[in-house]
């Protein structure tokens, strides 16, 4: 094999193992800015983060899998070998709700799906407890800003008041710890893997 060549097949079996929901920053935007500058790569998701609500986003964002990291050491390299392959691997789970919401025109939970990636990023702080104030410091914007996507969430949701939302935020995505904050500069920090 030529060296141009080798070079060329090489890049195409490059697989990224990411958590993009650790550190500060946005996710799903992470993804998408990885997916778009290394284009030739594999990107799997390797996360806590509830795939039933992230793992849609995060394949529509550019990644080729997302693997829960409370799956066994044998379903991580299945994850690898699938992605490896060029297939996008999700867990079985998520796969049956893909099958079912298209058989049956299913969708997620009531309005989730209709969130931007910032407001599901908001919502998830909602869930792990943050109060407005903390959310406006941690996604460095304003609290008028973090007050508008509450209303717009609860719009979106049916929710009638701030307590309902933040039962329903809890609800639905748990009280797990979340940090989803976009750098100020639009710099993409590398993410570590714990």
């Amino acid at each position: 094999m030529s060296g141009h060549r080798g070079r060329r097949h090489l890049r195409k079996r490059v697989i990224l193992l990411i958590e993009p929901f650790l550190e500060d920053r946005d996710g799903i935007l992470w993804i998408k800015e990885l997916a778009r500058e290394y284009s030739h790569t594999r990107i799997l998701i390797v996360s806590r983060q509830s795939e039933h609500v992230y793992a849609e986003r995060a394949l529509h964002a550019g990644a080729a899998g997302y693997w829960m990291k409370n799956g066994s050491p044998e379903e991580l390299m299945h994850a690898v070998e699938t992605v490896m392959t060029g297939e996008i691997y999700t867990s079985p789970s998520i796969t049956a709700l893909a099958i079912g919401r298209f058989a049956h025109r299913a969708d997620l939970p009531k309005g989730l799906d209709a969130l931007s990636n910032r407001q599901l990023a908001v919502f998830s702080m909602i869930a792990a407890g943050r109060r407005p104030g903390e959310i406006a410091k941690e996604l460095g914007i304003s609290r008028k800003t973090v007050n508008t996507h509450f209303e717009h969430i609860k719009h979106k949701m049916g929710y009638a008041n701030a307590e309902e939302l933040k039962h329903g935020a809890r609800e639905l995505l748990g009280s797990g710890e979340v940090h989803a904050r976009v750098p100020h500069n639009g710099d993409v920090a590398p993410s570590r893997v714990p």
